[in-house]
């Protein structure tokens, strides 16, 4: 098979920060120097509404296949369906092959409630009860049919986790997951990555024969009103009012991945820096939320 290429980023936010279009644009000025074959974003990219369709239309520039995971704050405010909708997707979780490689997108955004599996909306679940990220029984069945194919390998996307085991970051059965990937690895095929965004944060960890890629925000890391900050222009503030909530990284944050010929695996991360402020100013170090603060995204080189 030939090479696959493709650029991967995560939790632009577009209405949270005042800068989302000139990141948005510096990425793409360049990804149009390279020779990629797709790209994908993570979730929680914009609020998904008409006056926002013209993000889609600068990734639509590239004139490369773009493909989308949905996030929660993707759905914070519309039905699943109007999400799926303004992404031009048919389902919520879906595959696509390039070469001998499948690609597979998953939608972790799910409830598990006395009544079943609810897909998440409006920020409504009850947190004292309900089980909250999850994979449904009935997508974990699709997943597990994806591999009875004659692809040769597999990487999957998600928006959340399932490598993470800090609080309710992570899919709540990320643990039947890695099982089950286990077992397909241990048939002779291979699942390359697991590829997730949510956490604002930067991880690479390598479980069984499986690389568990956390990639890092485009944009910030999120630490809640307890360490509200004022470091911008009253105008700023008073427009994006969760500013005050964020650490902005000083430029846009993303990866490149290539899979080889024999499937060996490199990521081109990001070594970034902090936009005002960081996360030491607001008496914050090491870790947050499970994951590192520091304003990057890991590289790595497998042959």
């Amino acid at each position: 098979m030939n090479k696959v290429k493709f650029a991967i980023f995560s939790d632009l936010h577009y209405e949270h920060i005042h800068d989302g279009y000139e990141r948005l644009q510096n990425f793409i000025t360049y990804i149009k120097n390279l020779d990629v074959d797709f790209i994908i974003q993570l979730g929680d990219f914009c609020i998904p509404k008409e006056e926002n369709r013209f993000l889609l239309g600068m990734l639509d520039s590239l004139g490369k296949p773009h493909y989308h995971t949905i996030g929660n704050h993707d759905s914070d405010l519309l039905p699943r369906e109007d999400v799926m909708r303004f992404f031009k997707i048919d389902s919520s979780y879906y595959s696509f092959t390039k070469e001998k490689i499948k690609f597979i997108v998953l939608d972790t955004y799910f409830i598990k409630t006395d009544n079943g599996y609810e897909a998440y909306c409006k920020k409504k679940y009850d947190k004292s009860k309900d089980i909250y990220p999850i994979l449904p029984d009935y997508e974990f069945k699709w997943l597990n049919d994806q591999f009875n194919d004659d692809s040769e390998a597999y990487i999957i996307f998600s928006h959340h986790s399932f490598e993470n085991d800090f609080a309710k970051r992570g899919v709540y059965n990320r643990a039947e997951v890695r099982d089950l990937i286990n077992s397909v690895n241990s048939k002779g095929k291979k699942v390359l990555l697991c590829v997730n965004g949510h956490n604002h944060g930067d991880s690479l960890k390598k479980i069984g024969q499986t690389y568990y890629f956390g990639l890092n925000s485009m944009s910030h890391i999120w630490f809640g009103p307890q360490y509200e900050h004022f470091c911008y222009s009253n105008d700023i503030h008073k427009k994006y009012p969760f500013l005050k909530d964020l650490v902005l990284y000083k430029d846009g944050l993303f990866a490149i991945v290539t899979i080889s010929e024999d499937y060996g695996i490199e990521i081109e991360g990001m070594n970034g820096a902090y936009q005002n402020i960081s996360p030491k100013d607001i008496g914050i170090e090491g870790t947050w939320n499970g994951r590192s603060v520091l304003p990057r995204v890991s590289s790595l080189k497998v042959e």
